[in-house]
């Protein structure tokens, strides 16, 4: 099923496409296992397939029309045109998750469905479970925010210090190191903007790194409040 993984060339609107499938069917009344058990599909893909999260092959899509008994052209017909929106809905995460034991660090990948994005928007899981030693990093910018928990931020030779409710927005490119301040899971929104993910450039006008509001000087902590 190699061939079947592969993108399609133009880039479709997966969103539109996941639902036409999924209308077709309905049509029919056929079940998921019902169509996969006449083709070499699996569950999973079919599923991925409806909710927008894979593109199929043209020999993939072929099959599922003729499967569908509808023609390719009803299922793909204006869908070269990019979408304006895109929904996650909840729950629908959970199938976005990567977790790393090691690192204390759990990322609920956000806005997948949108195709070359410029911003990665996540729930970061935060713990003390781990050691994270090795600090972020990327060309452009990124937005933190702190749903529960209290967290720090060792950003260069600074230390930020961040309650619940606190956002701070940072020069990304100068590396930093997010750990929870105390033996909880900490929550965190994190959107980052990366201009390179679309070829668009080093970001202009910001600052090269985040100014302390403590001015005794780096190496302080310091407590943003809104």
């Amino acid at each position: 099923m190699g061939g079947i993984l592969s993108p399609m060339a133009p880039p479709l609107n997966l969103a539109d496409l996941g639902r036409r499938v999924r209308t077709a069917r309905l049509a029919r009344r056929l079940t998921l296992e019902e169509v996969v058990s006449r083709t070499d599909f699996t569950v999973s893909w079919l599923s991925k397939i409806e909710n927008g999260l894979l593109a199929p092959s043209l020999e993939g899509l072929v099959r599922l029309a003729e499967v569908l008994e509808c023609g390719v052209e009803q299922l793909v017909a204006g869908l070269s045109v990019a979408p304006r929106f895109t929904v996650d809905r909840k729950g629908e995460a959970a199938a976005k998750t990567r977790r790393n034991g090691r690192s204390g660090l759990v990322v609920e990948q956000l806005a997948d469905r949108w195709q070359q994005r410029a911003m990665e928007p996540a729930i970061l899981h935060i713990s003390n479970a781990g050691n994270r030693k090795n600090p972020d990093h990327h060309d452009g910018e990124r937005f933190l925010h702190v749903l529960a928990g209290d967290v720090k931020i060792r950003y260069g030779d600074e230390l930020i210090i961040l309650a619940e409710g606190d956002s701070i927005y940072l020069d990304a490119s100068l590396p930093h190191v997010i750990f929870p301040d105390g033996r909880g899971t900490a929550r965190i929104l994190s959107v980052s903007f990366e201009p390179a993910r679309n070829g668009r450039g080093a970001a202009k006008g910001r600052s090269s790194r985040a100014q302390s509001s403590d001015k005794s000087g780096s190496g302080s902590a310091s407590r943003r409040k809104n």
